[in-house]
């Protein structure tokens, strides 16, 4: 099979299948009974943060737009949960995401083909690597969302403790609870941007009406950090039994930074484990060769001469 003829019909697929895409969704942006529920979704979610801006690119349009024609109706929720957790809020996300994969699973191939040609490689390899390349390019965009997600989480479970002892603070001092999140916020915004963000919108939302209760656990619902999980468990318990917040906040600071450091610890002692692989394979055996290069010389030259 000619691979020009490939690379016509990935190209005609691609391009018909954004075509479809878009008419998809302009026939469902002109029914107002689907515009009015998509708005409805978006303020029940409280999505009041837009990470790209808050009029998105044409590019991103039309991605979101190709991702429509990708059925994921089922996960679709999860995904826009990961999504969140990762740091992008906007109403499209998930479009955005599926489109980026269908991009990636034709835009890949296409370039392996075309490499695969000029190189004049057998028509056998080229539909192999095509594909390989197909399944790369679909989940490449799941790998990014993973890797933004672990290093959000990160960056905000290192700065929880430190904003707990700043909410101590401003509780001691007499502020509320919502001035105290808000306080926090504001001063938190240069040393961790992520958990600043998150405090303002728990803030955002109970403004606008949402009870304590549902915008903490929408916090800990969005960052899916597990020391928010229990440090709302906490506040939800102090709020209904009457006690005091600051003995509780200070308290669960403590316990907090304990498992910080332990876990700091536990880190130190898998390094040694960790660094077996390098020096086993690539230390050692450079070692090895320095060592006892010259007297393996020495030695085939003595059996040399005397042969």
């Amino acid at each position: 099979m000619d691979p020009l003829l490939i690379t016509s019909l990935l190209v005609f697929a691609a391009v018909s299948s954004a075509a479809y895409a878009i008419a998809t969704r302009v026939a469902a942006e002109r029914n107002p009974l689907q515009a009015r529920l998509r708005h409805l979704r978006a303020a029940y979610a409280g999505e009041t943060h837009v990470r790209f801006g808050e009029r998105p690119p044409l590019l991103l349009k039309l991605i979101a737009m190709l991702g429509g024609f990708l059925p994921a109706s089922e996960g679709r929720d999860a995904m826009r949960t990961g999504l969140v957790r990762a740091g992008f809020r906007r109403n499209d996300s998930v479009l955005v995401f599926l489109g980026c994969k269908i991009v990636g699973a034709v835009t890949l191939p296409m370039l392996v083909i075309s490499a695969a040609t000029m190189a004049g490689r057998p028509i056998g390899n080229i539909v192999m690597m095509s594909m390989i390349a197909a399944g790369v390019g679909f989940y490449l965009p799941t790998i990014v969302i993973a890797i933004l997600q672990r290093r959000r989480h990160d960056l905000i479970l290192t700065a929880l403790p430190d904003s707990l002892d700043l909410m101590v603070v401003c509780v001691e001092a007499g502020l509320g609870m919502a001035a105290a999140l808000q306080r926090v916020a504001v001063e938190m915004r240069l040393a961790s941007p992520d958990l600043s963000e998150e405090l303002a919108l728990v803030n955002r939302e109970m403004q606008t009406g949402i009870s304590r209760t549902d915008a903490l656990r929408n916090l800990a619902q969005r960052t899916g950090v597990e020391d928010i999980y229990s440090l709302v468990a906490m506040l939800i318990q102090t709020d209904r039994l009457g006690t005091s917040v600051a003995q509780a906040l200070r308290a669960h600071a403590e316990s907090m930074r304990t498992r910080r450091r332990q876990r700091a610890e536990q880190l130190a002692r898998k390094a040694s484990v960790k660094l077996a692989f390098p020096l086993v394979f690539l230390v050692f055996p450079a070692l090895l060769v320095i060592l006892l290069g010259p007297s393996a010389i020495q030695l085939m030259k003595a059996l040399s001469e005397k042969h």
